[in-house]
């Protein structure tokens, strides 16, 4: 069985979207998946929303409970970048602790949509590296930071990865923590502050998984962005739609429940086939149209009707391609 992994700690509706992720990469696979959800008490509430899921669809569905980060190390993170990124992002980083007896999983963050077979993640061939990732392409580094921070902290820009999928080897990793007595990133994070205990950049998470992977070929390995495409500013990637197609597509940076971009589409897709599938056109309507803006009522009766909103879409369509 294939195992895949979210951590979870809500924040508004942002259950939600995990939900999403969940039911997008079931829509895509034949496979039979064993879902580990990792939770605090935040998520309780919503829990027969996961297990109804999976139920229907023929999976397997454990919940965990979110482990206990060592309180030196939750001091190393600022209170605004665990209030942004959430504490659930250090829990990933216990998983081959948590699950003694899986060797191998894939872990996705609940602000992705899976639009191609997440076996193919799983085919990658890990051998003995702990992650693969793919490349980060919306980090920008100023010159300061990226002599500084980059330089500094051992970071290699070219190898830089986004954390929101990852292919973890949880064989390896136990083999690692046995090698060096102990957590190996709590035990990096340590010595990294330790090193640098007055950067005057935030470190966060991800951070310190590129400092600890990046430089080292034989631990961390790099997919292509088809495993990971963030849609984002770079090269205009949250108005192109037709490049979505057959990717995992991560709102790192643009939340389709935030403002209105063309290429948020595919979560809505998927959000109508949700416990709350009825709202989205409500949903949509409120990130498209501003209230406050004159010109609102005649561009929602536009919207509304099919026959006004076609010409229209083809004078658009060429531009979002």
């Amino acid at each position: 069985m294939h195992h895949c992994v979210l951590c979870l700690h809500n924040i508004g509706q942002s259950y939600q979207a995990a939900y999403v992720t969940i039911l997008s990469c079931f829509a895509n696979t034949s496979a039979k998946l064993h879902v580990h959800l990792v939770v605090d008490e935040s998520v309780a509430p919503y829990r027969h929303f996961f297990q109804e899921l999976c139920d229907s669809r023929g999976h397997r569905l454990t919940f965990h409970d979110a482990p206990a980060i060592p309180d030196d190390i939750m001091a190393f993170f600022p209170g605004d970048s665990l209030e942004k990124y959430s504490s659930a992002s250090l829990w990933r980083l216990q998983l081959h602790e948590m699950l003694p007896d899986v060797d191998k999983v894939v872990y996705l963050d609940g602000d992705i949509v899976v639009e191609r077979d997440i076996l193919d993640l799983f085919s990658l061939e890990s051998g003995t590296r702990l992650i693969i990732a793919t490349h980060d392409p919306e980090r920008r580094w100023s010159r300061r930071k990226r002599g500084y921070y980059l330089k500094r902290l051992g970071i290699v820009e070219s190898r830089y990865f986004n954390s929101g999928v990852m292919v973890m080897n949880l064989k390896a990793l136990r083999q690692r923590a046995l090698a060096v007595g102990g957590n190996p990133f709590w035990l990096f994070t340590r010595e990294l502050h330790k090193r640098h205990p007055n950067l005057p950049y935030h470190l966060y998470d991800q951070d310190i998984l590129n400092a600890y992977l990046s430089p080292d070929e034989e631990a961390l390995g790099l997919a292509d962005s088809s495993f990971n495409y963030e849609v984002c500013l770079f090269r205009r990637r949250f108005m192109k739609m037709k490049d979505l197609r057959g990717k995992i597509i991560h709102y790192a940076a643009l939340k389709p429940w935030g403002k209105f971009f063309p290429a948020q589409f595919p979560y809505w897709h998927y959000f109508t086939q949700s416990p709350w599938g009825s709202e989205t056109m409500q949903r949509l309507e409120e990130r498209i149209f501003d209230p406050h803006d004159r010109i609102m009522p005649m561009m929602l009766g536009i919207w509304r009707n099919p026959a006004l909103f076609r010409p229209i879409w083809k004078i658009l369509r060429p531009f979002l391609k």
